[in-house]
């Protein structure tokens, strides 16, 4: 953990998303976005070997602050030259920000973590992929009815906000015929193949959220149960978030 006075009441900072180091004594995060060129990436990465600079992680997302991409870095600082080494990735960078806490008395790097659970909506859209995006060998990409289908669905996450019902999805003819075979399908398998935990959980979704082989349930009544048993809820995301802020919610 950061070796920081836990006393000290931390201020949430709008619009940024910090990593708190594992290892505050060894190692600094910092968040930046490079001046589009091709190659950029890989050369600000020579960077750091320049200095001896050793790298412990690093994650890349879309970002809301210029068009492309942002990066997040964590690396050693307990070895090479790590002032130089920043100072020249700043000099490459539209925007540049140490994010470690206390990288020599750093007062802009507060960590920010969400403290209610309205905050999820400053980040639930910071998504490495969005859901109608798919790779070339999946086998929907070239199935144009799939992908239009699959936008919709990424659209209600995407405009979801806390508060709000989770809108109600109208199924095709043809989803519920496809839901149909694998409900049937997987709960004549479920007694000798899914656990203790699962199996004694399933009737209660069959009895309290509608699951049967003629309804697909809907997430807002899913969660309404859930919630009522675990205090957990669910809210939709548009694609796949990166690990801190899958965690974080």
């Amino acid at each position: 953990m950061m070796n920081v006075d836990m006393e000290v009441e931390p201020t949430i900072m709008e619009g940024q998303f910090i990593k708190e180091a594992k290892n505050a004594a060894k190692s600094v995060n910092i968040i930046f976005s490079l001046n589009e060129a091709v190659g950029a990436l890989a050369e600000s990465l020579k960077i750091f070997k320049k200095h001896q600079v050793n790298l412990l992680h690093i994650e890349s997302r879309s970002s809301i602050k210029v068009p492309g991409y942002e990066f997040m870095i964590e690396v050693d600082s307990s070895v090479g030259d790590l002032e130089g080494a920043l100072e020249n990735i700043k000099q490459e960078s539209s925007y540049f920000q140490i994010i470690t806490r206390d990288y020599k008395e750093n007062k802009a790097a507060v960590p920010w973590f969400p403290r209610k659970i309205q905050d999820l909506d400053k980040f639930a859209n910071q998504i490495l992929s969005y859901g109608s995006e798919l790779e070339s060998d999946h086998p929907g990409f070239t199935d144009s009815v799939y992908r239009a289908r699959r936008k919709e669905f990424a659209d209600i996450a995407f405009h979801y906000k806390h508060g709000t019902p989770i809108p109600a999805v109208s199924y095709t003819e043809q989803e519920r015929g496809v839901w149909k075979v694998v409900f049937n399908k997987l709960t004549r398998l479920y007694k000798t193949h899914a656990c203790y935990e699962h199996n004694h959980i399933f009737p209660l979704l069959q009895e309290n959220c509608g699951y049967s082989e003629d309804d697909i349930p809907q997430l807002q009544t899913v969660s309404n149960f859930l919630k009522s048993v675990t205090g957990f809820q669910l809210r939709p995301v548009a694609g796949l978030l990166s690990s801190r802020d899958f965690l974080a919610g």
